[in-house]
Parts: structure tokens; sequence; C-alpha cells
């Protein structure tokens, strides 16, 4: 890698793909989405010149990413000389970002069980790349480092401790997400007990200290914790074990109850995706948002006890950044912990979302997992320039 070129940060999430252009300097000079990918409708790319749908032969993340280096990114800047990828599960193996070779790709496919909705799309980046650029460095940065700052305790499940052994541990998921807010929390709090709620296709909770991850609401898997679009999340085991026996043993069945037809899609009936369900006015509808509001008032609650208090609650993701009535619903549920909801800030989406003398305070923060993956290709390349 030179100090020349440009570096390319790919963030492919179970129906869409974010990517993100830098400078060297790790200064974006182009950001832009691809949704809709492999949900049935036209994949559809936004960025800063619009939105469109892409060629109708494109709905699989391998070749959309062709199509983005090879229409998007390069003919507009350049050579591309480093590629980071979000890649969802790291396991025990992977506390930090790594450069990607064989044993790095090997260890990435051999945790894909674990994150069966992410993992083989990271992967799709990874090879999609590698077959259009060759020599062009890859790096991989995992969603679980984060929160390996976590006490042993609360990454243990309270099962034989030959399970934890072999792996069978809570890990957290959306670190990328996470490590890119709290990198701008001294800019809206000096507080140091905050919970950050990610909230998007996947949605996660993180209790932080200091800085550093303290409590999450994922575990072994994405699957844990908050309702999401198309995941449960958490369940009493025994309803697993019950999904088993009802499906006959038929473990792919109730992999695919458990990770696509479940969460806002499974309860509404009509769509994982919080805006339509928003817009609805059919019941079920209804009833998958205020599922969604009360379990995220629940965990969050669990996130305070973990961390001791609130000092500032953070809205990130999807969701959490555009879904005003969901932060309002959540905030009001949570009027016991003293926040008080600026409506009209919440109403445009201001960085501030609670009155001047709430305390705790409520915010809005943009993450940047591109930023935090661009970084990432450039520090771990520095041998190679």
């Amino acid at each position: 890698m030179t100090d020349n070129g440009t570096i390319l940060a790919l963030n492919c999430g179970s129906s869409s793909i974010k990517f993100a252009a830098f400078d060297r300097t790790c200064h974006a000079l182009h950001r832009g989405q691809v949704e809709n990918i492999g949900v049935g409708l036209s994949p559809r790319l936004k960025d800063g010149e619009g939105s469109r749908d892409l060629p109708g032969d494109l709905d699989s993340h391998a070749g959309i990413i062709g199509y983005l280096l090879r229409d998007v990114i390069m003919p507009r800047f350049g050579d591309v000389c480093g590629v980071g990828h979000r890649v969802v599960h790291g396991g025990t193996v992977f506390d930090q970002p790594a450069l990607i070779d064989a044993t790095v790709r090997a260890g990435i496919v051999d945790l894909s069980p674990l994150a069966p909705s992410h993992q083989p799309h990271n992967l799709a980046g990874i090879d999609a790349v590698a077959r259009a650029l060759p020599d062009v460095p890859q790096v991989a940065c995992f969603d679980t480092a984060f929160h390996r700052t976590i006490p042993e305790h609360r990454q243990l499940m309270a099962l034989p401790r030959s399970y934890a052994e072999q792996g069978l541990r809570r890990f957290g998921f959306h670190g990328l997400s996470y490590q890119s807010i709290v990198a701008r929390l001294p800019e809206v709090t000096s507080g140091r007990r905050v919970v950050i709620c990610h909230l998007g296709n996947g949605c996660s909770l993180a209790g932080v200290v200091d800085g550093q991850s303290a409590w999450t609401s994922m575990g072994f898997t994405p699957l844990d914790g908050l309702v999401m679009g198309t995941r449960p999340g958490r369940l009493d085991p025994g309803a697993v074990l019950w999904l088993i026996r009802h499906h006959d043993g038929d473990l792919d069945a109730v992999d695919r109850v458990l990770n696509r037809e479940s969460g806002l899609l499974g309860v509404s009936g009509q769509s994982s995706d919080m805006r339509v369900l928003l817009d609805s006015d059919r019941e079920p509808a209804e009833l998958a948002i205020t599922m969604f509001v009360d379990r995220l008032v629940q965990e969050i609650g669990s996130a305070m006890a973990a961390i001791g208090g609130l000092d500032a609650l953070v809205f990130a993701g999807g969701i959490g950044e555009n879904a005003a009535t969901i932060r309002a619903r959540a905030m009001k549920a949570l009027a016991w912990t003293g926040l008080q909801i600026d409506e009209n800030a919440n109403a445009r989406h201001a960085g501030r979302i609670s009155i001047a003398a709430s305390v705790p305070s409520a915010h809005v923060i943009a993450s940047d997992e591109e930023g935090i993956i661009a970084r990432a290709v450039y520090d771990c390349t520095a041998g190679l320039r």
C-alpha cells in the first residue's frame, strides 16, 4: 500500500451495503448505501448524487460490490490502495483489526455459524474485492472486539465451564458503531455512565463506563437482546426447544425462523422495516412497535443496573437516528430516570433531544463505522507503505 490512492470501507449488512471512500488522511470523499438487497425489492443506491435503482441483474452483495468498485468508486477517485471490511463475529481469536490472509479468512469462515445473517455477506465482500483487486491489501474489523472489555463474569453463561472453554460465551456486536460514538461522547457529555442504543435492522445496547464496554444486550450471537427487524431478541431457551420439536428437529428451519422470520416482521406480518410499520394503520404493525419499544426500555433498565446509573442516553443506527416516534416513546417510558424530552428538538432530529435541565441527558449521534474501518486500514497497512 502506498500513501497515494483511495481507502475503501465496506460495511455489508444483512440487506444493505454501506460504503465510503477516504483519502490517505482518512478524510471521507464519498459515502453511499445500497439498500433492499435480497429482500425481493430492487436494490437502490443512495449517495450524494441522489437515489437510483441498480441494474436489474444485481441482487447479491458480491455483484453489487463489483459494480461499486467498477462504476462508482474507481472512475471518480482513482486506484484503491486498501479496503477495510466490517466483520460481525471475531470470537475469542480476533480482538483487533487484522490484515486478511488465508488464515484470517479461514478464521472468519469458522465463525460464520455464529452470525449466519451477516458473516457470509462479510465474506462475500472480502472475496469480491479479492477477485477485482487481487493485489490490494484488505483489513477485517471485528464488531465483537469492542466488547472484550466486558468483565469476565458477564461474558460467561451459567453453564458448565467446559462450554466456555470451547467458545460458548457472550460476545456482543455493533462494536464499530459503538467505537465511533464513544469517540464523540466528550462533545456531548462529561458523564461517565452512558447507554448507547444502536437501533437498525439489527439492534443492541451497550452500557459504557469511561469509554469502555461494560455490558451489552447481545450475547453469543446477534440473536439476543432487543426485538429486531427479523430476529426476536431475548427468548426463553425453552421456546427454542419447543421450536426444535415443532419442526421435528429441523435445525435449518428453526434457524430460519429465528434469523429471518421473527422480530418486527414476524409480529407484524407486514415488514421488517420500521418506516413501513410507522406508516401503517394495521393493528399488528402497532403491536410490533409496542413490543419493540417495551423491550428497548427494559433493556435500557438492565444496562443502567449493570453500569450503576445513567448520565447520558444515546440513540444511533437507522431507527435511532431517524425514528423520532420511537425515541419519544422510549424516553417517556423512562421519565422515572429523570429524562425529560425536548419534543421540538426530537422532532427535528437535533443532536440533543432532552431539555437543558434534564439529568440524564439524551442525544442522537450518527455512528461512523466506515470512518473507524478506514483508520484501521491505514494503521494496519503502515508496514506495507
